[in-house]
């Protein structure tokens, strides 16, 4: 039988053949993608798009962090930092450079610490000594921070005064009266968001380095000295009150209060990965303006070293050399260049505005941590602000631009001696299992930092006690009048309570715990 067979399928056999069909179909189709994908991924193009999608990820992070750094970093380039550039260029040529950059490098530790502290704590500085410390040795601590920011503020008044004669001529006091109305203008951003705030005072910081950078751009500077003046540190003679000024506008101890609040005002998630992030974004947030500052801080110190170092049409020494005579000198020394004033009076205003605004920030967290009060918002402004305004009136009205030049050093001075009381409490609650819990500093870190604590205090005696110049114990040593030794009396007191105090708070434990820093694995 010749068989020719035929096979007769039925409707559902015919479908389960089809929907097996599809089906190999699309694995084949999926395989397919999942090799020109591997293949994408492994090629050149491939490699680029997924660094590249990477570097957009990590810079929208930054962003979301971006704000306290440049609200902190303004301690760097401020008007008493200015003035004391102009001096130290004026006087020493680059001699001192090597100071702002060793200044520059504490305070990018210190504020590290400031920055771990307020993110694994959730405490600010100020809120830590209150816990910390009986009410007497809180309130002693926030009396020698309210008068580093006094001092600072007063500077900063002054140097917005200054700006203010040299572009619009107004007299002194009117300025510092104008600098009341807009520090609170700038404030008042913070009713809508802190955000604003940030912002605001980021694009006057960038303003203010754009118009170093052209003053800059127009002297020749002897790119040589000013390494050796970078690398190889010296004290010259008489330096000691530059040099104290310029360590105090670096090293601010209002800053490090105001960090360690500001980094709070970000949402992060309790869990070490996040934590750890946030820490990360936070350092480099806060690094990037500190390096543009210090740039800044470059070209105002060589516009001073080319323009009136050895000058002989500059008349006045170094030492009378003040942000208020700053302008004329500047058309002395540089003829050619007319438009070097405007440009120093627009960075004078910009530095000077964003610290007032800066300073009256940390002035908030300071009172508000302390006395754990709180209080309306333009209350706040308006209070801070009146702190520092009257006596900056009162230098402004009686002593007028020959006595702000010496208040903007003196004031300078005074925040340097300040800087230890700021910096060793953070250093205890920082190295505190207590506090910090898993997050403490290490102890190469702990032995680093509590070196350079030291150092500052040394420094700080030694420039006072040590140096030869004007302002320090040895000059009233060489003059036996009445007021030289009442000089000497008030410098021992105040000498032997500074160290006693200092010692105090070394030995005084840490005794509060937190929980907060408590995280999620």
């Amino acid at each position: 039988m010749t068989a020719e067979s035929t096979v007769i399928m039925t409707p559902g056999q015919v479908s389960v053949e089809n929907d097996s069909a599809c089906q190999l179909a699309r694995d084949m189709r999926f395989m397919e993608g999942i090799y020109m994908d591997n293949k994408e991924k492994n090629n050149f193009v491939g490699k680029f798009r997924r660094f590249w999608k990477q570097i957009c990820l990590w810079f929208l992070g930054l962003l979301k962090f971006a704000g306290p750094g440049w609200l902190v970093c303004i301690g760097l380039i401020d008007a008493g930092n200015y003035e004391g550039d102009i001096q130290a260029g004026a006087g020493f040529q680059y001699k001192l450079i090597w100071i702002i950059w060793w200044s520059a490098v504490v305070e990018v530790l210190v504020q590290i610490l400031s920055i771990r502290l307020g993110l694994y704590s959730r405490l600010d500085l100020a809120q830590s000594c209150r816990k910390n410390y009986s009410r007497f040795v809180s309130y002693t601590l926030w009396i020698l921070m309210e008068a580093a920011m006094i001092a600072n503020d007063l500077t900063q008044v002054i140097g917005f005064a200054t700006a203010c004669e040299i572009l619009f001529h107004l007299p002194l006091y009117a300025g510092v009266l104008l600098s009341f109305v807009t520090a609170l203008l700038v404030l008042s951003l913070q009713y809508w968001s802190v955000r604003y705030l940030e912002l605001c005072v980021t694009l006057i910081i960038l303003a203010m380095c754009v118009t170093f950078f052209i003053q800059w751009s127009m002297v020749n500077t002897n790119g040589v000295e000013l390494m050796r003046g970078w690398i190889i540190p010296s004290i010259p003679s008489d330096s000691s009150l530059v040099i104290l000024s310029q360590i105090g506008s670096c090293i601010m101890p209002q800053s490090i209060f105001l960090q360690s609040s500001m980094v709070q005002t970000r949402k992060v998630e309790s869990t070490k990965k996040a934590l750890h992030r946030a820490y990360v974004y936070n350092v480099i947030e806060f690094l990037i303006p500190m390096l543009l500052v210090f740039v800044a801080n470059l070209a105002a110190i060589s516009l001073a070293a080319v323009g009136f170092y050895n000058n002989s049409q500059i008349t006045v020494s170094y030492s009378d050399v003040s942000l208020s005579n700053t302008c004329q000198l500047l058309r002395t020394a540089y003829p050619e260049n007319g438009a070097g004033c405007i440009l120093f009076g627009l960075s004078l205003l910009a530095s000077s505005q964003s610290a007032v605004v800066s300073g009256t920030f940390a002035g908030q967290i300071v009172i508000e941590g302390f006395f754990n009060i709180r209080m309306p918002l333009w209350l706040r402004n308006i209070v801070t602000r009146l702190v520092t305004i009257i006596p900056a009136l009162m230098i402004a009205i009686l002593a007028g631009n020959q006595g702000s030049g010496l208040a903007l050093l003196i004031s300078s001075s005074i925040l340097s001696a300040t800087v230890p009381f700021a910096i060793i409490p953070l250093l205890k609650f920082t190295q505190s299992s207590k506090i910090m819990g898993t997050f403490r500093n290490p102890r190469y870190v702990s032995v680093l930092m509590w070196c350079i604590a030291i150092g500052l205090v040394i420094i700080n005696v030694y420039l006072i006690v040590g140096v030869q110049g004007n302002y320090t114990l040895q000059s009233s040593l060489s003059d036996i009048s009445l007021a030289s030794i009442l000089g000497i009396i008030a410098t021992i007191v105040v000498g032997i309570w500074y160290v006693a105090f200092l010692i105090f708070l070394i030995w005084y434990p840490v005794v509060f715990e937190s929980t907060v820093h408590q995280v999620t694995i």
